[in-house]
């Protein structure tokens, strides 16, 4: 092989080794994306499979909306969170990469996902009236249904993080209902709930009553339990609506 031929090679080896590494740290920048999406068409295949493709793209983007509204709450706090997985079955996670200073901030960041949940649901019926769509109305219930779950106040569920800033007690009456749910349905994902919720109780209340962490004003709390009991309201009162329509 003549010097040139030498010469031309390693350039267009090198330039695809530099197109090659560009596109490795590419690829790493948008990392979270790609496999947000990835996991988002993964939970569509899988749900598709037992419910068919319209249901199972409604139901993931419910579940995005979910977990949107956790990142944009968690940004107005100023904590940084990962992107949202999704895990068939299971349903979606994020991971807070900083740890809120107190137990108001928590509670904030958990109520972001429940409240963009409700507003889906209600965008939902909205469409059913709009379209008469019997599909966004089942979507609509499985929204109220899935937020509802979410926030009964029990680790690790949204519920029970949002119970520390109003009172930790309220631990007690989430894992009687989900004792209750598992002896009803014997669901395998509510046993461990059930166990986690178990295990928190197990630690006591003690720690909290003495930690900075969960000493907040009474104004504090008031606020938290306002947005609380003021979504389980209006799921509540969406489904018992939707029953009726449905009955």
């Amino acid at each position: 092989m003549k010097a040139w031929q030498v010469v031309s090679f390693g350039k267009r080896v090198l330039g695809r080794g530099v197109i090659c590494v560009a596109g490795c740290i590419a690829m790493l920048k948008m990392g979270p994306i790609v496999m947000m999406a990835l996991s988002m068409l993964i939970s569509i295949a899988v749900y598709a499979t037992a419910f068919g493709l319209k249901f199972a793209l409604g139901f993931v983007l419910l579940l995005f909306a979910h977990e949107y509204g956790h990142l944009v709450a968690s940004r107005v706090v100023g904590l940084q969170v990962s992107s949202p997985i999704f895990i068939p079955f299971i349903g979606a996670v994020i991971r807070i990469k900083e740890l809120p200073l107190n137990a108001k901030m928590e509670a904030n960041v958990a109520i972001g996902g429940p409240a963009m949940g409700t507003l889906s649901a209600l965008c939902c019926l909205a469409c059913y009236f709009w379209t008469n769509s019997m599909l966004m109305l089942v979507l609509s219930y499985t929204a109220c249904l899935l937020n509802l779950f979410n926030l009964i106040p029990c680790d690790p569920l949204d519920g029970g993080r949002i119970a520390m800033a109003i009172s930790p007690r309220l631990w007690w009456l989430g894992s009687i209902i989900i004792g209750m749910l598992f002896v009803y349905t014997y669901n395998f994902f509510v046993l461990i709930i059930l166990v986690f919720s178990l295990f928190r109780l197990w630690q006591g209340n003690s720690e909290n009553d003495n930690s900075l962490y969960y000493h907040l004003t009474v104004a504090q709390r008031l606020a938290v339990g306002w947005w609380y009991f003021g979504l389980i309201i209006v799921l509540g009162g969406t489904t018992l609506y939707i029953i009726e329509i449905l009955s």
